[in-house]
């Protein structure tokens, strides 16, 4: 795979994460949800996030280190092909009710998800696959527990006050 390609995939990836992570953010505190549980859990989510996106940024920078003839990319300005697939989704993480956003967060876990798995698939063994692996691994937990929130209605609160 070329340098410039897999620039563009960390760059993609780095990207799609700190979007999941604003758009968690958003979920809990412009939406004021009346449960302190689900706002604890969405900031974990939104933690992670910004997390894989810190470690892709700073494999970007260790790899570009090592490949002395490769030249630093510029702060990202255009994005690739694996962030528009991201955007045509059209993942929200938002809804009118707290069900609705959670079905919302629940599709967004699921869209990042075949976003990881295709360039997994994409990459030959190495340590950025083993990289992706993990934060994939991760991925698949949280989506777990945004299933496992919206499995039990006894624990979903059931208002939420509107954002002003």
């Amino acid at each position: 795979m070329e340098h410039q390609q897999i620039a563009e995939i960390l760059n993609d990836l780095s990207t799609i994460n700190r979007e999941r992570a604003k758009a968690y953010e958003e979920a809990s505190f412009l939406n004021f949800i009346f449960n302190l549980e689900l706002r604890g859990s969405f900031a974990l989510l939104a933690n992670q996030s910004r997390q894989n996106s810190f470690a892709l940024r700073h494999y970007l920078e260790q790899w570009q280190d090592n490949h002395p003839g490769f030249k630093r990319t510029l702060p990202q300005l255009t994005f690739g092909d694996l962030y528009n697939q991201w955007k045509e989704m059209g993942v929200s993480f938002s809804g009118p009710n707290v069900y609705d956003m959670l079905k919302s967060c629940e599709q967004g876990e699921e869209a990042i998800q075949v976003i990881y798995t295709k360039v997994i698939n994409m990459l030959p063994a190495g340590d950025l696959q083993y990289l992706l692996e993990n934060q994939l691994r991760g991925l698949q937990t949280s989506h777990s527990i945004v299933k496992g929130i919206m499995n039990q209605p006894h624990k979903m609160p059931q208002k939420m006050k509107r954002s002003i």
